[in-house]
């Protein structure tokens, strides 16, 4: 006899030969799976969140995912980079079928003394912490521990932030001198760069990594570029990490090269500055991304006679 996909009141009774048993069925997973911007690379499907949601898969299995916090502001005046976004990374996630995953995307700091800090981004029970904000000077603000921690400014706090294990990196540290160039802030991949003396220019940002999750090469992470100024005149800003970090700004004496904020949904740093050349940048946004195999073993109940 044909299988039947009627169900039965609790507690029936079947007749003799007459019995409830699963079967597998190959399924395709994302047709109900719901939560971002769904695509679809090769056998896989990707969702990525770039504004806060809800991840809703209609399956039971695993999944690969991707979190990155925002990234911290640039310090200013006299400002160290900010520091990149906390990142995790992993595949073999287990999910529910039909049960909501909140999916929280993290702001970046803005350019401030200190740097702000980046806020958290959260997948599930995978949080990746914002990155610290870049240091500054006058006032002797020290730059912020994040996801990746910020640069220092060049007076009198002169020691970069420290990253969050698993997420990021150390800012780099600057030379003592009392407003001239700044530490680039950590990435995802590197620690920040240092200031080693007076006429150095400012320190790049720390690199960021690359994944290739959302179906193309990537990168994430990127700390920001330190302010640049050899005393005498402009310097050249740190180059932010990965390119996706913001560049220091150059001040001072005709000084006229602007900083630039991190890339939005990347977790970068943003720029260093000083006030003659511009303001600081802002850190970039974070982001989610969650990817699976598109066609699913799920197992389904049927009736049928044995």
């Amino acid at each position: 006899m044909g299988i039947r996909t009627i169900g039965r009141p609790k507690g029936y009774i079947y007749p003799v030969g007459l019995s409830s048993r699963p079967i597998i069925v190959a399924a395709n997973a994302a047709t109900n799976t719901t939560g971002g911007t769904q695509t679809i690379d090769g056998s896989n499907t990707v969702h990525s969140f770039t504004v806060s949601g809800t991840f809703t898969p209609s399956f039971t299995g695993v999944v690969e995912y991707l979190v990155v916090g925002g990234g911290g502001g640039g310090g200013t005046p006299y400002g160290g980079g900010g520091g990149a976004g906390g990142l995790r990374y992993a595949s073999g996630h287990p999910v529910t079928g039909s049960t909501p995953y909140t999916v929280t995307i993290g702001a970046g700091g803005g350019p401030s003394n200190p740097g702000g800090n980046g806020i958290n981004s959260v997948f599930s029970s995978i949080t990746s912490t914002g990155g610290g904000g870049g240091g500054a000077f006058p006032g002797g603000s020290a730059a912020q521990s994040g996801g990746s921690g910020g640069g220092a400014s060049s007076s009198p706090n002169i020691t970069g932030a420290l990253g969050t294990p698993g997420q990021g990196n150390p800012g780099g540290n600057a030379y003592e001198d009392n407003g001239y160039s700044c530490a680039g802030g950590g990435g995802a991949g590197a620690s920040g760069g240092n200031v080693t003396s007076r006429g150095s220019p400012g320190g790049p940002g720390g690199a960021g990594l690359f994944y290739s999750i959302s179906g193309a090469n990537t990168a994430y992470s990127g700390g920001g570029g330190g302010f640049g100024w050899s005393g005498a005149s402009p310097n050249n800003g740190g180059i932010g990490g990965s390119s996706i970090g913001g560049n220091g700004g150059s001040g001072g004496p005709g000084g006229t090269t602007a900083a630039t904020s991190g890339t939005a949904n990347r977790g970068s740093g943003g720029g260093g500055s000083e006030p003659s050349g511009g303001p600081a940048g802002s850190g970039g946004s974070g982001i989610v991304i969650v990817r699976y195999i598109t066609t699913q073993n799920i197992s389904t109940p049927f009736y049928a006679i044995d």
